[in-house]
């Protein structure tokens, strides 16, 4: 059959039986036994095959992907079982899982929300009792809505002309988009589609006092974590720890600033600190087990097997550390120190001080130019000899200024920011791979020094471990160069003048 058109509304004032007689007149119907069904409907946490216009959903193990525009769907009778999440790796090799991986990457299925339907299916058959098209007709439990849905057998196009005029006829004209139904079931879930982003998406109103709009940031990064909470629990996928982490990053270094706004900040400054080193061994586990594919495809063949087996333990290591985290995020201490970041913010809400009233916009532009600054000095004074360090150093200070921009980037006109965030992020992916192969680097050197200690026997992880090492320092070295390229883009006039342009000094 072709790929079915979309969903039909059928009119309140018209009975099914109705409908069918007028179909009967012109063709045979075959229809099969009614029957229920529950169908789940399922999308990553961050909304991702909706923000493309997909719509999965799965019945059992049967599963079927359509997208609102175009109607075209993939089928997969043989799925998973979505229990309570479920990754798309975990689809046979096929159509969906091809379409489902580059859009998904590492994140997880979930479940949504769920249906319960009334189904009837008909076969319509011409003359030589051939089935020239199909309709199934949907009623859900409540029986608010009733649909149905045409798909047509290919070649038979003047009877399904004929079927078109019938429908029509008794009022089945009104088209419903499949993610409307989609999108009803994931309100009565407590949902809304789209209500989370893995980016920062506050509105603010440059005139609005500073301690207002900090409070208003520091409650949306509490919101963050507390909705990324239970997906960070039950370790459904390592973005929700991910975004936890980054929610406490940026709350961290809101606070050099918020001191001046916020007379409680220490107090937080606290709180950030032990919340981070809490989730700071399960995160960088994970980042090592991320880059597992790419490592085992530096190496030869006959070294694999080693890299393979430490990575093995590495993610032994990582269900310890991460129910060791579970654990501590789940406590009543971590609980607490929620409750005190709350009552904080309604603190505040009555505290000054002396920076406390300035215009938010005032107070953004005074902290970007600082750090924007800061970047540009130790940018222009990085070269082939700098240390590690200085480079980590550099990193955060970029870190710092791409946060400060996320935090107040309503404040800005979208088009010029985004032409100096392009040029940030260049340098902070650099900067980032830079860092992340120098504690690469470090961990593995520290794993040959106890395989040698403590197990000769080990010599394969250990060689495996040697090569990885070698390849890692090379591409290392080829990110100096990198950097310096990048950097001069960066920093040329063009760049200069327009951060100085949009974080201009004010009102002094």
């Amino acid at each position: 059959m072709d790929h079915p058109g979309r969903d039909m509304l059928l009119p309140d004032l018209l009975p099914t039986e109705k409908l069918l007689a007028a179909l009967a007149a012109e063709f045979g119907l075959d229809a099969a036994p009614e029957c229920e069904a529950s169908v789940v409907y399922a999308d990553s946490f961050d909304w991702r095959l909706y923000r493309k216009g997909y719509l999965l959903h799965c019945h059992g193990s049967y599963w079927s992907l359509c997208h609102g525009d175009s109607g075209e769907a993939a089928t997969q009778p043989d799925g998973p079982k979505l229990q309570t999440s479920c990754f798309a790796g975990d689809f046979p090799p096929g159509e969906l899982r091809k379409l489902l991986e580059p859009i998904l990457g590492g994140r997880c299925l979930l479940p949504l929300a769920e249906v319960n339907l009334h189904s009837r299916q008909i076969s319509l058959l011409n003359r030589d009792k051939k089935a020239i098209a199909a309709i199934e007709i949907r009623q859900s439990a409540d029986r608010e809505r009733r649909t149905l849905l045409l798909r047509r057998v290919r070649g038979y196009e003047g009877e399904h002309e004929v079927i078109r005029r019938i429908l029509a006829e008794n009022g089945v004209t009104e088209s419903v988009l499949p993610l409307t139904s989609f999108e009803d079931a994931c309100r009565a879930k407590g949902r809304s589609p789209l209500d989370y982003s893995q980016k920062f998406t506050l509105e603010l109103d440059g005139d609005e006092a500073a301690r207002e709009a900090m409070i208003r940031i520091y409650q949306a990064l509490l919101d963050t974590i507390t909705l990324n909470m239970p997906g960070a629990l039950a370790d459904y996928d390592p973005e929700f720890l991910h975004d936890i982490r980054v929610a406490i990053r940026r709350a961290r270094s809101g606070l050099i600033f918020a001191k001046r706004v916020l007379p409680d900040s220490v107090s937080l400054s606290r709180m950030f600190r032990r919340l981070g080193a809490i989730t700071g061994p399960t995160r960088d586990l994970d980042v090592y087990l991320l880059a597992q594919d790419d490592h085992v495809k530096r190496l030869s063949s006959c070294l694999r097997p080693g890299l393979q087996e430490f990575f093995a333990e590495l993610s032994r290591k990582r269900q310890v550390e991460q129910k060791k985290m579970a654990r501590m995020l789940g406590s009543r201490k971590t609980e607490a120190l929620f409750s005190a970041w709350q009552q904080a913010l309604k603190r505040h809400d009555r505290q000054t001080a002396d920076l406390s009233d300035l215009p938010i916009r005032e107070l953004a532009d005074r902290i970007i130019l600082k750090r924007y600054k800061r970047v540009m000095r130790g940018g222009r004074n990085l070269d082939a000899t700098t240390p590690d360090t200085e480079t980590h150093r550099l990193r955060l200070q970029c870190k710092k200024l791409r946060y400060a921009i996320e935090l107040f980037g309503s404040l800005y006109p979208k088009q010029e920011l985004k032409i100096v965030t392009r040029q940030l992020r260049k340098l902070q992916d650099i900067l980032g791979s830079f860092n992340d192969l120098s504690v690469q680097q470090e961990m593995l050197r520290q794993s040959v020094i106890t395989l040698a200690a403590e197990s000769p026997q080990k010599l394969d992880q250990a060689a495996a471990l040697g090569g990885l090492l070698q390849s890692l320092f090379q591409e290392q070295e080829a990110l100096r160069g990198r950097f310096a390229r990048a950097f001069a883009r960066f920093g040329n006039q063009k760049t200069v003048m327009l951060f100085h342009k949009l974080f201009r000094k004010r009102g002094r």
